[in-house]
């Protein structure tokens, strides 16, 4: 009979993974090295259940990215440990960390608000596939990562588009109509930024707009299910909003 698995999960919180690849990056800096050498520079003997678990939650966190079957500190690792801790890049290397695991993304979406109880995600996490034994870990993983996440400055949703200030109450339904501007007013390059390197990028045209998808060149097998998992989520949203 097959061994049931709860679902993937960074074993360690993300403040703690932080710690790990900053020990990588004091024996490595950036430069390729194999598993075995990466593991040793974090204080383990060598490859083995325990160690390959902390490499795969620092993947997961995008913390550690994979240069054919060695392995390198991120650029956003990078950026988290080198730049001035209000850096904007860095809060948003922080932020983008946080939620990269699948799981984490999925937490977030059902309870963006605010954290939920710790009764609260467990009933979630087992209805999600966890066993009993296993869900306490991901609880804690994803309270100590939210707690690193809540002392970050908050993110400014506003825009940089201001209304104009004295506008004459009888045109000003007018004048924001004319200043509404749909996907398809504007070329598709100019609506997106620049696919990071090493990265490619699809655009797919419905008559209510653009959808747009990047995603890494090369991409492991693990990666490769989170992505799906969180891509059917994704769907699972967008069908609940058609009406």
């Amino acid at each position: 009979m097959a061994r049931v698995r709860s679902p993937n999960y960074p074993a360690i919180s993300l403040p703690e993974a932080i710690e790990r690849v900053r020990k990588i990056y004091n024996k490595e800096h950036v430069s390729k090295a194999s598993p075995d050498v990466v593991v040793k520079a974090m204080g383990y003997n060598g490859l083995n259940g325990a160690s390959m678990t902390i490499l795969s939650a620092l993947k997961k966190y995008g913390l550690l990215e994979e240069v054919g079957k060695e392995l390198k500190v991120s650029h956003a690792a990078l950026t988290i440990l080198v730049d001035q801790k209000d850096s904007e890049d860095r809060i948003a290397a922080i932020r983008q960390a946080a939620f990269a695991p699948a799981l984490f993304s999925e937490l977030r979406q059902q309870y963006p608000d605010a954290i939920p109880s710790d009764d609260n995600m467990r009933s979630f996490l087992l209805k999600r596939g966890f066993l009993q034994s296993a869900v306490d870990a991901p609880i804690r993983a994803y309270r100590e990562t939210m707690s690193l996440v809540s002392e970050l400055p908050k993110e400014d949703n506003s825009t940089n588009v201001e209304e104009p200030k004295e506008a004459p109450m009888q045109n000003s339904v007018e004048q924001r109509s004319e200043q509404k501007v749909t996907p398809s007013d504007v070329p598709a390059q100019q609506q997106i930024s620049q696919a990071l390197a090493g990265n490619r990028r699809d655009i797919f045209s419905l008559d209510e707009g653009q959808v747009v998808l990047e995603w890494p060149e090369k991409m492991s097998a693990e990666s490769y299910e989170d992505f799906q998992s969180w891509m059917e989520i994704q769907l699972r949203k967008i069908k609940r909003s058609i009406n």
